[in-house]
């Protein structure tokens, strides 16, 4: 069954426009029985996975309480966590048993916060599962971000890393632990948590907005200045480190 995803009031569509990758990602996705999604902030994305899944359980973590717009039902199952701590996420992955078909990563977006719900999801994501890492644009170099961690200059983040991965792979090249070793140096990742996503990635695919989006987040206007692509309000619509994902597939 082909589904038509209807999230115009997420930033998923008007500002990165994921809708087109969404539709062709997820469209093997079968018989799915299980979502969880980090970030539910006015529960758009919950309420799209919850008409586009009918019969999957859905588990929204937020460092929020529970809001009242967010959708109610017997199949959705909302938790507070706090994504800069292990075992919260830890917790609330052991509640959901296993044997997850979709993770959506849309939480806090610092670099560390994405490391850790990855190293940690990937273990809960059933095989053939997705992991969908969204703005991943925060790990890049230039976000805001990722100067914010904390660390030295150009350390490795999760866009570092998966971009490392994902290059090896395409070029068939054997990771040798050396390799993994020099990785762990000046990073967010450790020797055993760079292995593990190694061995447990079957794929990956990283996509950039190369258009501009419908319409600006920061005022919901579409009245660009195309000398400098930047919104009438000052936003900037074009910057290098703006609208990253990265899709994972398990092995």
């Amino acid at each position: 069954m082909t589904y038509k995803i209807n999230i115009e009031n997420t930033d998923k569509f008007f500002w990165h426009r994921y809708d087109t990758i969404y539709n062709d990602e997820l469209s093997h996705l079968e018989n799915v029985e299980k979502i969880v999604e980090f970030g539910v902030f006015k529960g758009d994305s919950v309420r799209w996975l919850n008409r586009r899944y009918p019969d999957a359980k859905i588990y929204g973590a937020d460092i929020l309480p529970v809001q009242v717009e967010w959708t109610e039902n017997d199949r959705i199952e909302y938790h507070q966590l706090d994504q800069d701590k292990i075992s919260d996420i830890q917790s609330f992955f052991e509640k959901t048993e296993n044997s997850i078909d979709l993770i959506i990563e849309d939480g806090s977006h610092f670099p560390q916060h994405q490391k850790n719900c990855l190293v940690i999801g990937m273990d809960y994501l059933k095989a053939e599962g997705i992991y969908i890492l969204e703005d991943l644009h925060t790990s890049h170099p230039h976000h805001a971000y990722y100067i914010q961690q904390g660390k030295t200059k150009n350390y490795i983040s999760p866009l570092h890393l998966l971009l490392f991965i994902e290059h090896s792979m395409s070029n068939n090249i054997e990771i040798q632990n050396d390799k993994i070793q020099e990785l762990t140096t000046n990073s967010l990742f450790n020797f055993e948590e760079i292995k593990n996503l190694i061995d447990c990635i079957k794929s990956i695919k990283i996509y950039r907005r190369s258009t501009l989006p419908k319409k600006c987040y920061n005022c919901n206007s579409s009245d660009y200045n195309y000398h400098n692509l930047k919104c009438k309000c000052g936003a900037d619509i074009f910057a290098e480190a703006d609208s990253m994902t990265a899709i994972l597939v398990k092995k």
